[in-house]
């Protein structure tokens, strides 16, 4: 089967959170099972120097050629690399005036944000690309906001493009809190026609996420939970009535963890390597990790690691009301991340107030964050939602159990311990998103760590789970064979 996957980003080139790592392992995970993969991206200032740094071979697909977006006329390029360390396709759509810019979601020389027209041409380039590189694929799998003028297009061409006939459109949700919205005068710039406007207009604004979501063929979210989750008031962002709708084409799949990055047998960017069967490794990397943050590595109390966007979507708003109550029973935290300034300020400030106690870096360090995931004992997540989250599912692979706010992906990746379930249990997690709940929860689990032989059964169960690529891949499979059924049908 041939599929094509659109996304405004795909790590390691371009990357901003999750989608560009889904982006980059899921068609991994496809061509190993045998089927015609290509992946699709704007040229950025970012890709280019990250492929010029890794000295990637790249070449010229086919000739420049022009792309209208209304009034609008842009010259395209096309190059072709593939991606890191893969067999993956990689097709690189270049046009500087609109991606040569140093941030990947930049404003225009103007400080206006022409995100549609951007990304409109990336699709558009990208689909007459696919035509004259007789690539034309089965599937196209669009990604977030940015690629759902793909289903639109195919859904209301006219007339009807007889190479993409028999084309099914997936689209999936990583973060449904971006829409792509904006003015309705700028429907014009879809090249779709005049009568499917208002069908694109939402709470009088235009809105791309919905365009996509009516017209796909099949909708996916990242997990289960936030499948359902997007269909309700709460979690839909304004768009559940819509989502309600397309119940029958909605589905979850979980995404998977790249075993290649993480996996504590074989992770080079810890000290210590070990396993399930042999943590010795474990206990190294917490005297590593309490030494480079200036804390007693003879301490046996819980030390609780916290990786992550410095953002309220990330309900990191909710420890620091109750951050002292904890820091005096004895709890220890190492942190990581960056983002609201708000936010960052806490964390230096506590660096300074607590020392020995709290320990915080500002910022991004990859090495860091493998560290903090070895030699923490617990991980602190308290998403206010989290569509997927990568992060528990590494704590759970690295024995580090994940103290999670149940929404989303967290449901459906840690199992909470309610004190009768330590056969199964993996972690601990709260319902509301409370300072208070928080602090319980930790409380709980700063309780259970001292029970030795409870902890060590909490640790081996979640070492035993796997979270494979592979099983997503199947699964994205499956419904993509159903979809190609039904339109040869």
């Amino acid at each position: 089967m041939r599929i094509a996957h659109l996304s405004a980003e795909v790590s390691p080139l371009a990357r901003t959170g999750g989608l560009g790592d889904v982006v980059a392992a899921l068609p991994a995970a496809q061509v190993l099972l045998g089927h015609d993969i290509t992946v699709w991206m704007p040229l950025y200032r970012q890709a280019r120097d990250e492929i010029a740094h890794r000295e990637h071979a790249t070449e010229i697909a086919t000739e420049p050629f022009e792309v209208a977006v209304g009034s609008l006329r842009f010259q395209v390029g096309v190059l072709r690399a593939h991606l890191p360390g893969t067999r993956v396709p990689l097709y690189l759509i270049g046009q500087d005036e609109l991606f040569d810019r140093a941030s990947i979601y930049g404003a225009d020389r103007h400080g206006r944000d022409d995100g549609l027209v951007r990304y409109s041409v990336f699709v558009r380039a990208a689909m007459e690309a696919m035509r004259r590189l007789e690539l034309v694929p089965d599937i196209l799998h669009a990604h977030d906001w940015h690629a759902t003028l793909a289903p639109m297009a195919l859904a209301w061409a006219r007339p009807q493009d007889r190479h993409f006939k028999k084309t099914a459109s997936v689209l999936t949700v990583h973060n449904l809190a971006y829409q792509g919205v904006y003015h309705p005068r700028e429907f014009v710039h879809l090249n779709l026609p005049s009568e499917r406007a208002p069908a694109v207009q939402w709470l009088g604004h235009l809105n791309l996420m919905k365009g996509g979501l009516i017209t796909a063929d099949a909708i996916t979210g990242v997990s289960p939970t936030f499948a359902q989750e997007i269909a309700t008031p709460e979690g839909g962002f304004g768009l559940d009535p819509i989502v309600r709708t397309r119940s029958a084409a909605l589905s979850g799949i979980i995404n998977g963890v790249d075993s290649s990055l993480w996996d504590p047998a074989s992770d080079h960017k810890i000290p210590y390597r070990y396993s399930r069967n042999d943590m010795l490794g474990k206990r190294e990397n917490r005297r590593t990790l309490l030494t480079m943050a200036g804390m007693d590595p003879h301490d046996p109390g819980l030390v609780a690691g916290v990786v992550g966007r410095l953002t309220e979507q990330k309900g990191y708003d909710l420890l620091f009301p109750v951050l002292d109550d904890l820091l005096r029973d004895g709890v220890r935290f190492v942190m990581l991340g960056s983002g609201e300034r708000w936010l960052e300020n806490s964390v230096r400030g506590y660096s300074q107030r607590a020392r020995g106690r709290f320990w915080g870096h500002v910022g991004f360090d990859d090495p860091l964050s493998h560290l903090i995931e070895a030699g923490a004992d617990c991980f602190l997540m308290p998403s206010r939602f989290e569509p997927c989250g990568l992060n528990q599912m590494y704590s759970l692979m690295y024995g580090t159990p994940p103290i999670v706010r149940l929404v989303g992906g967290l449901v459906d990746t840690v199992v909470t311990y309610d004190g009768l379930n330590r056969e199964e249990a993996t972690g601990f997690g709260f319902d509301e998103p409370e300072p208070f709940a928080l602090r319980d929860t930790v409380r709980r689990a700063q309780q259970c760590f001292e029970d030795k032989a409870l902890w060590s059964q909490i640790v081996r169960n979640g070492m035993a789970l796997k979270f494979s690529w592979k099983e997503s891949a199947d699964a994205y499979l499956a419904l993509y064979e159903r979809l190609a059924r039904a339109k040869k049908g």
